[in-house]
This record gives structure tokens, sequence and C-alpha cells, in this order.
């Protein structure tokens, strides 16, 4: 991606994050120090702005989100890498992508034997460093498409993106407790630590690796996901 690009849009975030308009967005880069870390050496004109916007597609900010992911891990091997997904409501019932889908009720807000609810939109499944606490790759899919079904796409684009220390391991929940999923890390001497699902006579469990506490790390990534773009806004 070419560096000017990459500094529009940067900007263009930032005009998101504070919500500002084009012209106060170049003002805001012609008198604040980000301006100038991003190289910004004049004011720069908010019809150029306008029009990133305007042409910038969904694989413009893919591309930007790599790069920035890349160069955060550029040097590093990856030991510990958690999946998980978390729900993104859509903000209207109109949306003809979105769809039910179900999540597991906070325990401070359950109030009867019921565990999980139903909720309309999307969800984020994800993989990311466990240690580092960085987002790796992300997938957007409706509401009802289940976590294991996106095992293999997260599974395969971090193995092709980044380098995977000797042995290191993959920690997910009992949603991705299938023998494929299980299986396919260890092609590539990567430990599965994945609990297991009570179905039937089986007790649900968590693996004992001490390895395993370290997946709550996504938690954290979640939480701040939703901190910065208030991913679990109501409908």
């Amino acid at each position: 991606m070419r560096r000017s690009l990459q500094k529009h849009i940067v900007a263009l975030v930032i005009k998101e994050q504070e919500n500002l308009t084009d012209e106060e967005l170049a003002e805001f880069m012609a008198l604040n120090p980000i301006g100038r870390v991003l190289s910004y050496k004049r004011r720069p004109n908010p019809s150029t702005l306008s029009k990133v916007r305007s042409r910038s597609n969904q694989r413009i900010f893919e591309e930007f989100y790599y790069w920035l992911v890349q160069n955060a891990m550029k040097g590093k091997q990856l030991r510990l890498i958690a999946q998980d997904s978390t729900d993104v409501p859509a903000y209207s019932r109109k949306d003809i992508y979105a769809r039910w889908g179900v999540r597991t009720i906070p325990k401070k807000r359950q109030r009867s034997k019921e565990k999980v609810e139903y909720f309309f939109g999307y969800k984020l499944h994800l993989n990311a460093d466990a240690e580092r606490e960085i987002p790796l790759v992300p997938a957007i899919e409706p509401g009802n498409k289940h976590d294991s079904k996106l095992f293999s796409k997260l599974y395969e684009e971090a193995k092709k993106m980044f380098t995977f220390g000797f042995e290191a391991r993959y920690l997910a929940d009992s949603a991705s407790d299938s023998s494929k999923v299980k299986q396919t890390p260890r092609y590539d001497n990567v430990i599965p630590l994945i609990a297991r699902n009570g179905r039937r006579f089986r007790k649900s469990e968590e693996p004992r690796d001490k390895d395993y506490k370290k997946r709550w790390a996504i938690e954290m990534v979640f939480a701040r996901l939703n901190e910065l773009f208030a991913l679990q806004g109501t409908v």
C-alpha cells in the first residue's frame, strides 16, 4: 500500500473516532503532532480526504489492518494463538445480511436457569496472539455461523501470514471441539488445547495445560475493540 494512502486512511480512522468533518480533520492534521508523525508537511486539502473516503473500499481497509498487524508481529513467533468470537448486534432489524444467533448470557445478568439468549446481527470471529494480546485474523459472519466453521479459515490465514513457534499451542473453547479441528494443527506441530464439549454422557472439561488459562487474553482484545468501536451496541 502506498505510504500516501496509508496516512490518509489513518487520518480517516481518526476522523471517525473524533467525529470530525473533513474541514476539521484537515485542521487537526495541520495543528496536532499526529499530523507530523503521519508526514503531513502542510494542511491537507479537505477535498483530498473526502475523495479518499468516497473511493475507499473494504479491501483497502483490510490491507491497512494487515499491514499494521504484520508490522507489530515482525520478527516475532506465535507461541499461543487463541480463537473465539463475539456478537455484533445489527443496528437495524431490516439488515438483510444479519441473522439470529445464540450467545451466552454473562453470569451477572443470569436471572434464571437460562444461560443463553438470542441476538440479531453478526459475529466477529478472531484469532489473536494470547501472549501479546494482538488481534491477528478477523472474519465477520452472520450471527448464525458456528465458531467451528471458521476454524480452517482463521487458522490457515494465520499460518500463511505469521511464524508459529516450535510446539505452539492453539487455544479454543468447546465450540471448536471436533476431531477435524483438533487434527489440523497437529500436522504443523501445533498443539491443540480445546475444551471438551459436554455431549451426551460426557462432562464439559477444560484442558489442564497451564497455558490454556491464557486463552482469556482474547476476551481482553474483544473488550478493547468494544470500547473503541462499540461492537456490542443495542439494536
